[in-house]
């Protein structure tokens, strides 16, 4: 090879040289033909020695640079899967000079490397999120074009000035999944004063010392996001305006229209206290009935609103749970009677006598259960259990719970999760055939959750319903009840 003849040639001079020395040293005939020209001679001998042995060092030193070169290329080569030029290969059999071979490899590879970086470069122009990076000074060192179309410059212009994003420590927001990412919103006004927000993600780059050296920041339009937020909100805010007008007018017609039913029933029993005939008592009965009927969808509807508006207020007094019961019952007693049904109730021997709360609600969740209960049975009765519930209670508090069990017509399993929903009935048909405004449970569950507790139903088609729930009290320092409680209303022998 040859690296090898030159270092044999400079060699061979080396040795010739050092013989020359050793000659005119070693023999005095030589130094008396010399004179004073022996000095001259011999350092110059001496200095092409130290000049070639010096050159010969530093071509071993180049040589060996230009060989960790060339393995480097080469490997370089391998990871890229470059494939040689023709022009690069030599023929079998031929040697070729292997520093033009290592400068013809770093060709291909900075060649290489110029077609990777023309490719991710493509990839960056062609975004349509701003890109740019910037150090710590916010003066920016590289942009893309959407960058230089969104802030109306040249990549020449943009360069050198300052980033644009607000980078404020109080305004970034890091990132889960990465520490070193951080994001932030801004909101940019272009030049035809329409808004823009930018969600901008901001990468931090540290050398290896970990010291911080540039930013990487993407920022993505997100202004139609932001345009569907806030116009969510306005239809949010409307609706909630317009629902808090429908309940406003719904209260008000009501209180309206219950001013004169009152006076209708309150005539009518005047009018049933006169002498009729039977047809006339017959039709006075029918306004009676029909003005009560019409009373209790007026009471529904203000109690819903009053409760949809939260304005609904809850007493705090003294009360027998057992009392409330046995008056519930007490009412509709004639009306099991004449359609032949029982009304019982228990109460457990751990409830006490007095507990301290709002009676008046208590008692309409129970009118309400006991109602429906009635409606929708015709043969067997209604029965409601009172206990004391340990879940999730204050030590200072009680937990009451009630069942309301009948032997009715039932409902079906997939009706049930629709039961407590406003204006809904278990069946199309129930409205026809039983009368209601479906207002009754969603009450109850409105109630009974404004007391602390819930409301649940369990049900089997054609073997009876039961409603269970339970309401938070304060215990009043009284001694409990000494034995179970049990009331029975038979039907009547009229009624059979």
């Amino acid at each position: 090879m040859l690296h090898r003849r030159k270092t044999t040639l400079l060699l061979a001079l080396t040795v010739s040289l050092s013989t020359a020395l050793a000659s005119i040293i070693l023999q005095e005939e030589v130094r008396t033909r010399l004179g004073e020209s022996y000095y001259v001679v011999s350092l110059s001998i001496i200095g092409c020695i130290l000049l070639i042995l010096s050159g010969y060092i530093w071509d071993r030193s180049i040589w060996s640079r230009l060989k960790e070169l060339g393995t480097t290329a080469q490997a370089i080569k391998s990871d890229t899967h470059a494939t040689p030029e023709p022009s690069s290969v030599a023929p079998s059999g031929t040697e070729q000079d292997e520093i033009i071979s290592i400068a013809r490899q770093i060709e291909r590879m900075a060649r290489s490397v110029r077609r990777v970086d023309e490719s991710y470069r493509g990839i960056v122009e062609d975004q349509l999120d701003l890109i740019c990076r910037y150090k710590p000074d916010q003066t920016l060192t590289f942009v893309n074009g959407a960058y230089c179309r969104f802030f109306k410059g040249t990549r020449d212009e943009l360069i050198g000035k300052r980033f644009h994003g607000l980078t404020t420590a109080s305004s970034m927001v890091p990132l889960s999944t990465d520490a070193t990412v951080k994001t932030f919103e801004q909101q940019v006004s272009t030049a035809n004063n329409s808004t823009t927000w930018i969600q901008w993600s901001v990468r931090e780059f540290h050398d290896e010392q970990t010291s911080l050296i540039e930013y990487q920041a993407v920022g993505h339009n997100i202004t139609a996001r932001k345009e569907a937020e806030t116009a969510l909100v306005i239809a949010k805010e409307a609706a909630e305006a317009a629902n808090r007008a429908k309940g406003d007018f719904l209260a008000v017609v009501s209180h309206e229209i219950r001013n004169p039913i009152s006076v209708v029933l309150g005539f009518t029993n005047i009018l049933r206290d006169t002498e009729l005939t039977p047809l006339q008592r017959e039709h006075v009965n029918i306004i009676q009935r029909s003005g009560d009927s019409l009373l209790v969808l007026i009471n529904d509807l203000l109690d819903f609103t009053k409760i949809e508006a939260g304005k609904i207020e809850l007493e705090t007094e003294p009360y027998s749970p057992h009392g409330c019961i046995e008056e519930v019952c007490a009412f509709y007693s004639p009306k099991t009677s004449i359609a032949n049904l029982s009304i019982s109730f228990t109460v457990a021997p751990e409830v006490p006598p007095l507990v301290v709360g709002d009676a008046f609600r208590l008692r309409q969740i129970l009118t309400n259960l006991v109602g429906n209960a009635v409606k929708f049975t015709r043969q067997g009765g209604v029965t409601i259990e009172l206990s004391i519930s340990p879940n999730d209670t204050p030590s200072d508090k009680l937990r009451l719970q009630f069942t309301v069990s009948d032997t009715g017509i039932g409902i079906s399993q997939e009706k049930i999760s629709q039961l407590f929903q406003p204006y809904v009935q278990a069946e199309v048909s129930t409205s026809r055939k039983y009368g209601g405004t479906g207002l009754g449970l969603i009450i109850c569950k409105r109630l009974s959750e404004r007391m602390g507790g819930q409301i649940r139903a369990e049900s089997t088609m054609g073997a009876g319903s039961k409603f269970i729930f339970d309401i938070l009290v304060d215990q009043q320092h009284v001694s409990p009840a000494l034995s179970t409680t049990t009331l029975y209303f038979p039907p009547t022998a009229e009624g059979s």
